[in-house]
């Protein structure tokens, strides 16, 4: 069985998206091709970004069957959310979900607008590009003034997640941001000081970055920036140990449960 929640704006790829498990195959244009592999298909005018989530364990196809919305579900639902909360995203275009005779989900498939950019900001961190520093500040208050304080905290912000668009608004360069892989998002109230500085701490490693983030943070936030500088490494501190242990429990889990 097949479900597919296809935006109506887009209804003239029905039929594609119908059997997109097969066009997907066939495609070779691929952006990421790990478990989770995001390939680019062009459809007539149509430039279309078709992300595949991995197949679910055992527990999950249970749970995304009956309990969970399915990955795929939430990146489509969050999507439309966030453009409705005026944050950038690319255009939510469907969702497709396979099930087996036993309604078990064993496949699902985001299905988006592929949406041309100029960096992501794991990019921006790692090397030298124009207006670095403009960037680095305009990030920080997209995340303050636009995720934060409308309570969205993306919980996997890492670089390649945030995509970075050039723009000139009124002849004055400024730089957008689009958020992507979106089925962790987490929708509450407004963030405060320290959550936000949780939530940041997640964007790079690099304690040289993280130190111009926090500072850029600490003015829009009007914090001291020593003190938040030394909170944001502390954070980043706890976060590793709580990450590194957090893994090899779930991994012992995981081998359980298989």
């Amino acid at each position: 069985m097949i479900k597919i929640k296809l935006n109506k704006s887009y209804a003239s790829l029905h039929d594609y998206i119908k059997n997109i498990a097969v066009h997907f195959e066939r495609e070779s244009d691929c952006i990421r091709c790990d478990r989770n592999q995001v390939k680019r298909i062009k459809v007539g005018e149509h430039d279309l970004c078709v992300k595949a989530f991995g197949k679910p364990t055992v527990f999950n196809r249970w749970m995304y069957s009956y309990f969970r919305k399915s990955k795929a579900r939430r990146s489509y639902e969050f999507a439309h959310y966030l453009l409705k909360k005026g944050v950038g995203t690319p255009a939510p275009i469907a969702y497709v979900e396979i099930y087996n005779a036993w309604h078990f989900l064993i496949k699902s498939f985001y299905i988006c607008h592929y949406e041309n950019f100029d960096y992501d900001m794991a990019n921006v961190l790692a090397r030298e590009v124009d207006d670095k520093r403009m960037i680095l500040r305009d990030f920080v208050n997209f995340m303050v003034n636009q995720l934060h304080a409308q309570g969205i905290c993306h919980t996997d912000f890492n670089g390649s997640n945030v995509l970075v668009k050039r723009a000139n608004v009124m002849d004055k360069v400024r730089y957008q941001f689009l958020l992507v892989d979106l089925n962790r998002l987490k929708f509450q109230k407004p963030l405060g000081y320290h959550q936000g500085l949780y939530n940041m701490q997640q964007i790079d490693s690099n304690p040289e970055y993280l130190t111009e983030l926090a500072r850029f943070y600490a003015r829009f936030k009007d914090a001291d920036s020593d003190d938040t500088v030394y909170e944001l490494m502390l954070v980043k501190s706890i976060a590793r140990l709580r990450r590194r242990y957090t893994k090899r429990f779930l991994h012992f889990l995981k081998t359980m449960l298989q």
